[in-house]
């Protein structure tokens, strides 16, 4: 069966809960709604396994580039044999992933130190053929709606979240594939439904965008309530102790197989 990962990012409250309820609808689409495990492999990979009382430093640069090359297939078997997706194209939604302080945490604009960095970059490191579509919506309208959940504490500082997460999308995106990269416009989804339907059908190489056409279409007359986020990000950003940051080896630099013994 074909398998097409993917993941729903964005500034927060720029509409990825309400694409991915319009992607899910899709016949041959499952996403979840912020599973995190990009998430959780990150702080596995890059910060525990950089711990000395966890990981022998002697063992740290080749088991962390071990973990690295096999988490896409745990991934995926988490989702096909714990979740039962059966579905081809299949992922997750959270807008952190982008995030360039998701694990250094935040105070409104204020990244702690030292960042962490996003998880994009690992995400396409551990799934190569990971697609990525990136929902973006007004400044104004992000820093509006940050201001209002009390997650920023001016609109200034609202706009200035929402660049720290665009500039990370948009430096990604600068480095992968044009095949693997879609950008849409929140305003789109509401007044262009069959154009934007058929945009992402097309991207993602899937038959018939009637299902996703209808939802938006539906959503029109008769709104659902997709104001509310999944996770609470003052939660979510509250501060965190300081990391210890070990970087990502790059490919030529990480370690080869150790030669078996004769």
């Amino acid at each position: 069966m074909r398998s097409q990962p993917l993941w729903i990012i964005g500034a927060p409250r720029s509409g990825t809960t309400f694409l991915a309820a319009m992607l899910n609808h899709h016949p041959l689409i499952t996403l979840t709604n912020e599973a995190r495990l990009g998430v959780l492999f990150k702080q596995f990979i890059e910060i525990d396994c950089a711990r000395p009382d966890l990981l022998d430093p002697d063992h740290s640069p080749r088991f962390r580039s071990f973990i690295e090359k096999r988490a896409g297939a745990l991934i995926e078997e988490y989702y096909r044999d714990a979740l039962g997706v059966a579905t081809p194209v299949w992922g997750d939604k959270h807008p952190p992933y982008a995030d360039p302080t998701v694990l250094s945490g935040r105070e409104g604009s204020r990244p702690g130190l030292p960042v962490s960095g996003s998880c994009l970059s690992l995400i396409e490191a551990m799934l190569p053929h990971s697609k990525f579509i990136h929902i973006r919506r007004e400044p104004a309208a992000v820093a509006r709606s940050l201001l209002g959940k009390g997650w920023v504490g001016s609109l200034s500082d609202g706009v200035a979240v929402w660049r720290q997460y665009v500039r990370e999308i948009e430096a990604f995106f600068a480095g992968i594939e044009a095949r693997k990269k879609l950008v849409i416009a929140y305003s789109d989804l509401l007044e262009e439904p069959q154009e934007t339907a058929a945009s992402i059908v097309k991207f993602l190489d899937i038959p018939d965008s009637r299902p996703l056409t209808a939802f938006l279409r539906a959503e029109r007359l008769a709104p659902t309530p997709f104001s509310e986020p999944v996770s609470d990000l003052a939660e979510t950003y509250r501060a965190r102790p300081p990391l210890t940051l070990v970087p990502r080896a790059s490919p030529a630099e990480r370690p080869e197989p150790a030669p078996a013994e004769p």
